[in-house]
């Protein structure tokens, strides 16, 4: 994949998929805080100082570089207001796939939102990045995040049994090529 430090902005009918600012942080920690949100993700809370140091460190970074995450802040269109993050992260030693993550706080979740942002940003990385594969980790339990990589046209790959915050689950690994 090839580094695009000229990022600024993604645009779908509803939503501007952009870099963090610096009023994120408060948004980005209340949702990451929330149990619901978090119950599939590999943490558990965001204190508001994690999220200030978060934003201000992403603000260093480009999508596409190899071995590094870029979180793309997720807003309405017409209101600028922040409702999640989706997350590219370039593998380190096959720099041509790319792992998806993507969170939504709870009140916007269920609109659509999430395969809007995900969609865009998939077709970031395979027009503007250079990206051979995706690929996306879901927790088998969590059935709205597999809905939505079914839906976008994601098949899965492997199903391993993992231990996760304490207790032994299935995870699926989902690509698209």
């Amino acid at each position: 994949m090839r580094p695009d430090p000229d990022f600024t902005v993604l645009r779908t009918d509803r939503l501007v998929i952009r870099r963090f600012r610096t009023e994120d942080a408060v948004t980005f920690a209340a949702y990451r805080s929330d149990p619901d949100v978090a119950r599939y993700q590999d943490w558990d809370s965001c204190t508001q100082q994690e999220a200030d140091d978060f934003v201000r460190e992403i603000a260093g970074t480009h999508p596409g570089v190899a071995g590094e995450w870029f979180q793309f802040a997720i807003a309405d269109v017409e209101s600028d207001e922040h409702l999640g993050d989706v997350g590219l992260g370039v593998d380190a030693i096959n720099a041509s796939r790319a792992e998806l993550g993507f969170t939504l706080a709870t009140k916007h979740q269920g609109k659509g939102y999430a395969t809007e942002a995900v969609e865009r940003v998939i077709a970031y990385a395979f027009e503007q990045l250079g990206a051979e594969a995706v690929f996306a980790v879901a927790d088998a339990r969590n059935d709205a995040s597999i809905a939505l990589l079914e839906r976008i046209g994601m098949r899965r790959a492997t199903t391993e049994h993992v231990k996760f915050k304490g207790e032994w689950c299935d995870e699926h690994t989902y690509e698209l090529r």
